[in-house]
């Protein structure tokens, strides 16, 4: 019969030594974690989106205000009014301003979109502003992460399904399980080792997207002119199918500027040789061109659609600076212009309320005909003086407007 085995003493300590090393390790880890480095706060209960509205407000007061400087435009998703302040995303009864609740990390935003019911927060490392995370925002709870390299400044837009993050030398669109569909610049981690990598060494001036397509100017070495590159979602995320347009004479400094994509066609303003918004399709065919009355003073060569173009229902709509073009969104057809009218001047594009555009002005909210463009009315609102635009958006019968670094809800 085969003796029993004994731990000896030696066998102990190996052993302690052996949990000792794993919960030091343990430690490591969590102390170095995001886990560590997030406070989440959820709601007691989830929100619910509010129920459109069948008629605008005959008046309008202010109900609350909340500093959000990393949003441009105001954020609803899931019920909540979204704000980005500081290192926390807040997800905001649209009615009181209450806070329902937190999201925060132990570093500053980078800035703040959304996508379905989600909140979209992207914040910096190392890396640049690639950690991402999604928020429900119905109760905030934490969706999706991702996390990977990006420039140390990204512009955020979205169409509602996927989130365009641009930067000056390299642009991804993500879905909304936060996996890269698409792409572009100095991308990392090539799948083709052989690839030199498209787009590499150009400066990414301007860009907007739609689910099926990203269009973007930039300025490459070596050319004076710069390009209006297309750009569609392939099998290699980092290798999509593109269509490099030419634009002869149109110089880095131009002002020139990507509006909006839809589907697969871009809207893209070109201040030569006068000002125009051109609408091209996937081929670079010219589908139409539109003349500008001059060239708008908003038009500074940012990246994406920074809060001076939006969607309203079936429109997409462009604040200029001193007027607002409105354009089919299916197509992006021209449709008419709200242009300044004696003191009532547009500060900013339009949202859509009970079939009607809403375009704030001067010392009040123009309530216009979607259809035609005519004013019916305007809702008195008093507002501090801005020197960038009114950026409006509606959550049930509330109307919000990002005013430079604040979010302000009327009703």
């Amino acid at each position: 019969m085969v003796a029993p085995e004994r731990r000896t003493r030696g066998d102990i300590v190996a052993a302690l030594a052996i949990a000792i090393v794993v919960a030091l390790a343990a430690g490591i880890i969590w102390w170095t974690s995001d886990a560590r480095a997030t406070i989440s706060r959820p709601a007691a209960d989830r929100s619910t989106s509010a129920v459109a509205a069948t008629a605008v407000p005959a008046t309008l007061k202010q109900l609350w205000t909340a500093a959000s400087p990393y949003t441009t435009a105001p954020v609803v998703a899931g019920g909540a009014v979204v704000t980005g302040n500081g290192n926390t995303v807040a997800g905001l009864d649209p009615t009181t301003g209450a806070t329902r609740w937190t999201f925060a990390r132990d570093r500053e935003l980078c800035g703040v979109s959304y996508l379905y019911f989600y909140a979209v927060a992207v914040y910096p490392d190392g890396r640049g502003c690639g950690q991402v995370s999604t928020i429900d925002a119905t109760d905030g709870t934490r969706g999706p992460t991702r996390s990977g390299y990006a420039d140390k400044h990204v512009e955020l837009s979205s169409d509602g399904t996927t989130v365009l993050a641009a930067g000056s030398t390299r642009l991804e669109l993500w879905r909304s399980d936060m996996v890269r569909v698409l792409g572009y610049g100095e991308v990392d981690a090539r799948v083709l080792p052989v690839s030199t990598g498209l787009g590499k060494g150009c400066t990414l001036l301007s860009a907007a997207a739609s689910t099926a397509a990203v269009s973007v100017i930039q300025s490459c070495p070596g050319e004076q002119n710069v390009r209006l590159t297309l750009l569609l979602p392939a099998d290699q995320d980092d290798q999509p199918k593109l269509k490099d347009i030419p634009q002869e004479g149109i110089t880095a400094a131009s002002g020139a500027r990507v509006l909006a994509v839809s589907d697969t066609t871009t809207a893209v303003y070109l201040p030569l040789p006068s000002p125009r918004v051109s609408v091209v399709d996937d081929t670079g065919t010219e589908l139409s061109s539109t003349p500008v009355p001059e060239a708008p003073s908003a038009a500074d060569g940012r990246l994406g659609p920074a809060g001076d173009v939006t969607r309203a229902g079936d429109f997409f709509t462009w604040w200029t600076g001193d007027r607002v073009m409105v354009f089919d969104a299916d197509h992006l057809s021209y449709r008419y212009t709200v242009a300044a009218d004696g003191p009532v001047v547009p500060l900013g594009p339009a949202t859509m309320m009970a079939k009607k555009l809403l375009i704030p002005v001067t010392n009040g909210l123009g309530v216009y005909n979607a259809e035609t463009g005519a004013r019916e009315r305007i809702i008195a609102v008093q507002r501090p003086p801005a020197d960038t635009a009114i950026v409006p958006a509606v959550s049930g019968p509330i109307v919000l407007e990002q005013r430079g670094r604040n979010v302000v809800a009327l009703g």
